[in-house]
């Protein structure tokens, strides 16, 4: 820093500034400024690659069953190269930038906003006549060895450095690889193949090495442009949309930091704290069924035979079911159906004597040829589209409205009776009926041309699709929450979704991975459901789990699910919050848990596993609550200072003490492990209880049934631990 910049920040400090910013530095000279907060660069401005550009185009989301081909045009950026950063008598703290030809947009640093370690940005879009502008590109800083992580729910990479993230709620997509063959074909004969970047839970945020935080409240379509490894003069873009409502500013519409000590301070601080979990939830697995009463029973029996701690029966398919020729798929009328599955009231409190709960299935859509919705056909409470008729999608070879469940404004003063309604619904035919938990699936569906009667005053016609369509699975999330709370029962339920956004961490009890291949593949199979965990871990979501073995199969092109992928995913979640199977989408070219005994057999010790870490799982999913530390995260975020720890995406830390790597290859029979250091650690399945000092990598033997697992040396729980090597271990040594 010059003298002459030095002098800057002392004026600026010192000469008139609220002492509410005394925390910023702010240098400038003939090309430019920074603004520093805490010490750390967070805004850079050149002329030659201002701090924001605005610009005009168009967008257009072709759907298709849940997948959208985004089509977004920009027809003109202007960039703003001059500034003025000044401070009116009480007023914020305002960033003014210009061009010439009249362009211009003011940003606020929002006193209210500031912390020990935050602040946030708000833009004034009414400070100039920006007619026709509604693309908006915000430049950060980046250094040339820069990680950044998060974006919501990320799959294939846990670090999106050099790529670019859309942020749009969609299906991830089948494959998620446009350079595999699978996804090739998906694309060609159905449109939804994915991307990289596709995903059910997209948030405008990331975690950067730097040690900061940024979000993006605006609730529009946009996009994180990271820039190339070794880049420290680009710079990487937040982009977004928004056309303003002249008057009516979006309050909630803000870009907020959050500068740390460490990286997990900040993740800390993001993290509110998900409700602790049922107690039954840690006794076992949930081992999901279909085919009605008799053969739900059926499976519990054969997996109690065998030994198998089983907590829970998830029967999606307890409304009942349709044939299509897509074959069989649940019929969505959100009722019990007493044909199909005769005496379930009772059967669910005979279960729930053994400790056994059920669990079901639902979305915020409803059948049109079921009687739920011809019930509720006449009432005034369904998304509509632009035109006012009423949305009726395809959801395969099955038609279905969707509810209108929308949480009015504050503004509005008002409630939505829909809302209302469709609480009431799932009180009555849920949670009267005694079930214990459920899959609140889909929210992504909602297309840019369809309306609710609850937009807020913010909303331009022209973003009014692009908010209620990001906004919806957030809005589903928040209507379980109320749910669940209203009626007393928040320590007894768990319901599980896949889709969300920002704010779903304040509601959610258990985020779901969604539908993973039934493959090992990084794009979309078994290691993407450990990404996609760990990136929700960055951006303040503590939970989640995944389907053992993955969903989403093709027979025809080889896609089924084997033996050992099956194993292999539930031996290593039974280190993870939940252990929940699914039969998937070809149940019956699967292999399932019950398909043969020896499959059995080894499923129900890994469920005794994860039963007999009970009390430290407990512990784990406290501890996310009260002190706000995800349950599973990156190793990077305790062995920040280790530098090989930020290149392991498949291993995590499971809790304070223990380090999962589970095998993501088939045909293993012992696996490389990175121990982050400096600490000691011994092998779990190691009869020996030889300590190994960190950072090392080291090779252990891996069987069938073994997934490797380290625990720390010092542990509190080193008594647990080594009950858990005398009932499970192999007799290994290292």
């Amino acid at each position: 820093m010059s003298w002459q910049q030095a002098l800057i920040v002392i004026v600026f400090a010192f000469q008139g500034l609220s002492l509410a910013y005394a925390q910023f530095q702010i240098t400038e000279d003939d090309t430019g400024f920074e603004i520093s907060f805490n010490g750390l660069k967070v805004l850079e401005h050149l002329s030659e690659r201002p701090l924001l550009e605005l610009g005009n185009g168009e967008f257009e989301a072709v759907f298709h069953k849940g997948d959208y081909d985004i089509n977004d045009t920009i027809n003109e950026r202007f960039p703003l190269p001059n500034w003025t950063i000044d401070q009116e008598a009480s007023g914020p703290l305002t960033v003014t930038l210009t061009n010439e030809d009249g362009l211009g947009m003011k940003i606020n640093l929002d006193e209210d906003s500031i912390s020990k370690n935050q602040f946030s940005l708000v833009f004034d879009y009414d400070a100039f006549d920006n007619e026709g502008i509604n693309r908006y590109f915000f430049r950060l800083p980046s250094t040339p060895e820069e990680a950044v992580w998060g974006g919501g729910e990320q799959y294939t990479w846990l670090n999106m450095r050099g790529r670019t993230y859309p942020m749009w709620v969609r299906e991830q997509g089948f494959g998620r690889n446009k350079s595999s063959l699978l996804t090739q074909i998906v694309d060609e004969f159905a449109k939804a193949g994915g991307d990289f970047h596709t995903t059910y839970w997209p948030q405008a945020s990331f975690l950067s090495s730097r040690k900061y935080y940024v979000e993006l409240t605006t609730p529009t379509y946009s996009e994180l442009q990271f820039s190339p490894e070794g880049d420290d003069e680009v710079g990487h873009y937040i982009y977004w949309h928004w056309t303003p409502v002249k008057g009516e500013p979006c309050r909630s519409c803000k870009m907020n930091f959050l500068v740390g000590g460490s990286l997990m301070d900040i993740v800390q601080e993001l993290n509110p704290g998900q409700p602790p979990l049922p107690d039954w939830i840690h006794d076992g697995a949930i081992l999901g069924v279909q085919g009605g009463t008799e053969d739900m029973l059926g499976y519990l029996r054969q997996a109690q035979d065998a030994g198998a701690k089983i907590n829970g029966l998830w029967i999606q398919d307890w409304s009942g079911k349709i044939v299509t020729a897509l074959g069989t798929r649940v019929f969505w009328n959100w009722r019990w159906n007493e044909t199909w599955y005769p005496n379930l009231d009772t059967v669910i409190q005979d279960l729930k004597e053994e400790n056994v709960r059920v669990l079901v299935y639902i979305t915020p859509h409803l059948n049109v040829e079921g009687d739920v919705y011809e019930s509720l056909s006449n009432e005034n409470i369904w998304l509509n589209r632009k035109d006012s008729s009423r949305l009726v999608q395809d959801f395969g070879q099955f038609n279905v409205t969707t509810v209108d469940i929308v949480n009015p404004d504050p503004d509005c003063n008002c409630l939505n009776p829909a809302r209302i309604m469709y609480k009431d619904l799932m009180k009555k035919n849920i949670l009267d009926l005694g079930i214990a938990g459920w899959m609140a699936d889909f929210g992504e569906y909602t297309e840019v041309d369809v309306r609710t009667a609850y937009p807020g005053k913010w909303w331009s016609d022209e973003d009014h699709g692009e908010i209620l369509h990001q906004n919806f699975a957030q809005e589903w999330c928040s209507l379980n929450r109320e749910l669940v709370e209203e009626n007393g029962v928040s320590d007894e339920i768990m319901f599980f979704m896949r889709a969300g956004g920002l704010r779903s961490k304040y509601s959610i009890s258990m985020g779901w991975s969604g539908d993973q291949n039934v493959d090992w593949t990084q794009s979309d199979g078994l290691k993407s459901s450990i990404v996609s965990s760990l990136s929700l871990s960055l951006g303040g979501m503590g939970l989640s789990h995944s389907d053992i073995g993955g969903y989403t199969g093709m027979p025809p092109l080889g896609e089924i699910r084997s033996k050992e992928l099956l194993l292999r995913w539930a031996e290593y979640s039974a280190f993870t919050p939940v252990m929940r199977t699914h039969e998937g989408s070809h149940r019956t070219f699967n292999h399932q848990v019950y398909t043969d005994e020896d499959t059995m057999t080894q499923f129900a010790r890994t469920t005794q596993i994860f039963a007999a870490l009970k009390e430290y799982s407990k512990a784990t999913v406290l501890q996310n609550a009260n002190e706000f530390t995800p349950v599973m995260r990156p190793l990077f975020l305790e062995f920040d200072t280790d530098g090989d720890a930020y290149h392991e995406d498949y291993q995590y830390m499971y809790g304070d003490d223990l380090l999962v790597a589970p095998v993501t290859e088939p045909g293993m029979t012992e696996w490389e492990v990175y121990l982050p250091g400096p600490q000691d650690w011994i092998y779990l399945w190691d009869d020996e209880a030889t300590i190994v000092l960190g950072p090392k990598r080291v090779i252990v033997p891996a069987p069938m049934g073994q997934t490797p697992v380290f625990y720390k040396a010092d542990s509190k729980w080193v008594t647990l631990f080594q009950e858990i090597n005398r009932q499970f271990s192999f007799s290994n040594s290292l």
